[in-house]
Formats: C-alpha cells, structure tokens, sequence
C-alpha cells in the first residue's frame, strides 16, 4: 500500500492568497465608500454656503435699514411731510436713483457731521446721512443698491438690492441661467410683496438682481 502525503505548505499558501485577496476586496469597498460619503459632504458644504449668503445678505439688509430709520428718527425735520404739523415738504433721505446709476462708486462725504467741532444744517446732516448709509450699503451687500421712497407721513418704504449668482432657474432648463427679479406692480401679496423690485430702479433686464423690501415709520 502506497502512502500519499497531502501537500500541506501548498495548501496554507492559498489559503493565505485567498486571505488576502478578500482584504484587499474590502480596502476597495471601504474606498469608495469613504468617496460617496466625502462627496456628499463637500455637496453639503456648498449648499451650505449658498444659503449662508443669502441669509448673511438679507441679515444685513435688516442692519441697514434699521441704521437708516435711525438716521432720520434722529433727524426728523427733514423727513419730509409731517402728519402732526400739517407741514407737506419732500424728503431729503428720498433715494430713488436707478441701478444703473449706483453702480458707480458711492458718494463721498463732502462735510462730515460726525465730527465734533463741525455744526451742520439738517439739510447737510440729511445728506452726510444719505452718503454714509450709500457706502454701507455697497460695502454690506454685493454690489448693493437702494431705493428709498416716503416721508415721515406716510412711513418709509426702503428696498435693498444686490447681486446673487446662485439666482438660477436651476431644474428648468439644461444650462441655468441667472434669472431676472420681478417688478413691483402693485397686485404682489405675501412674499412676492416682500421681494419684488421697484419699477424706479429700473432693473426689469439685470439678471441675479435680488431684492428686499422693507417699511419703517420713524
């Protein structure tokens, strides 16, 4: 009877191959699962920053137009008509420039009333006023603007506008484009009232323009 010896060292190596074939098979899974996660994040963050703008935008929308109700409590002759006096006169912190025309740098401040020592009109105080917020303003939001319309009346109607490049009409067409604000007509309800743009700002064609509408009785 012949004895046959089984060839154990042959058979722990491909156990041993077999081994680490499976590990490496689980490297790889964990490897593109670690990717998927890793992408989703940075599509998370990247959501995440678009709404950290808006939200940092409109937060300081509020800023400014709590700054300029401010300004005019503080200086109230020149607010234009008054309800208590009878007195009808047009505001000195009216603003209703267009678009177009704030696009270019903001006013300088050519008397500054902040200073002490310096006696200014209500008048020169208005436009210091006027100057200082429209340098805020462009300095606060993306390449922002405003309009200003009312008087201590009938309250002040105050719009902010700004750039956004995330105003896409994304999901609608195969190549997003910037989409162009609505202007304000007058039949608005809810929060197309609160978003809409004003006819006098002339911004129907400017596409990304977002705006913010607020109002304020000083």
């Amino acid at each position: 009877m012949k004895l046959h010896v089984l060839p154990q060292a042959s058979t722990r190596r491909s156990a041993r191959e077999r081994e680490t074939g499976a590990g490496l098979i689980e490297v790889l899974v964990a490897i593109v699962v670690l990717s998927i996660g890793l992408l989703g994040i940075a599509g998370l963050q990247a959501a995440t920053t678009k709404y950290k703008i808006n939200t940092w935008s409109r937060s300081a929308a509020s800023q400014l137009v709590s700054d300029l109700s401010e300004r005019i409590r503080i200086n109230p002759d020149e607010a234009g008509s008054n309800f208590t006096t009878g007195v009808t006169a047009a505001s000195s912190y009216a603003l209703d420039s267009t678009w177009a025309a704030q696009k270019g740098d903001p006013p300088t401040v050519d008397k500054d009333c902040s200073k002490a020592g310096i006696a200014c009109t209500t008048a020169e105080r208005a436009t210091y006023d006027m100057a200082i917020w429209r340098q805020r303003v462009r300095a606060a939001m993306p390449q922002g603007a405003a309009n200003v319309a009312g008087d201590k009346r009938d309250g002040f109607q105050v719009t902010l506008m700004w750039m956004d490049t995330d105003a896409t009409d994304k999901g609608k067409s195969s190549d997003s484009v910037l989409v162009k604000p609505a202007v304000c007509d007058g039949t608005e309800k809810g929060m197309a009232q609160q978003t809409c743009c004003p006819a006098a700002a002339s911004v129907a064609n400017v596409a990304g323009l977002r705006c913010a509408r607020f109002s304020f009785i000083p």
